[in-house]
């Protein structure tokens, strides 16, 4: 089994060690990928998680960070492993100000604020992730599925691999307005 160092490959080698490590066989290792991640989104929903999808993803995304590592040594069914990352993703999203009944009422300003932050942070994205980012979202919501489909074959990658995609550049420009606004509010 080849494992790679994460802080030196894409995203889609990342992805590729993941799937290496739930099944050798690529067809199986697909299958079991997309109904862990199903079965994720299902615990969120059922738990009133405010995006599943999102919180899905990061629980994957994590699972991938420990890859290297966790194939070395692991003994088990790895969907046991990544649902018990699930559980401590849940905790963290329940704990965070916003879900504990402490929503603060975001004002025009704010808004304004997190959009210049945003115009900021968007042209830091190398060209062809602002391009994978705008070939994304640019869609009406009814039509994107069938467009994200045919952005994964355009690019020769499954609809999973996409998706870890623009998770890792989503929170590379999360990150970046975050501490703008944080910058922002000092200022």
């Amino acid at each position: 089994m080849r494992f790679v160092n994460m802080q030196n490959h894409d995203p889609v080698e990342h992805f590729e060690s993941l799937l290496e490590w739930l099944d050798p066989d690529r067809e199986r290792a697909d299958a079991k990928y997309a109904g862990i991640r199903q079965s994720l989104i299902k615990i969120f929903t059922w738990r009133k998680a405010s995006d599943p999808e999102s919180l899905a993803d990061e629980t994957l995304a994590r699972v991938m960070s420990r890859v290297p590592q966790l194939g070395r040594t692991y003994v088990g069914d790895p969907s046991a492993y990544i649902h018990a990352v699930a559980k401590k993703v849940l905790v963290e999203h329940m704990r965070r100000p916003q879900r504990a009944g402490s929503v603060p009422e975001t004002t025009d300003t704010e808004i304004q604020k997190m959009y210049g932050c945003f115009e900021q942070c968007f042209p830091t994205l190398s060209p062809s992730s602002r391009q994978f980012v705008k070939n994304y979202y640019s869609k009406e919501r009814s039509k994107r599925e069938s467009d994200r489909q045919d952005l994964a074959e355009k690019l020769g990658i499954s609809a999973n691999q996409l998706r870890v995609r623009i998770y890792r550049i989503r929170t590379t420009l999360e990150k970046c307005v975050q501490a703008c606004m944080e910058q922002e509010a000092t200022i």
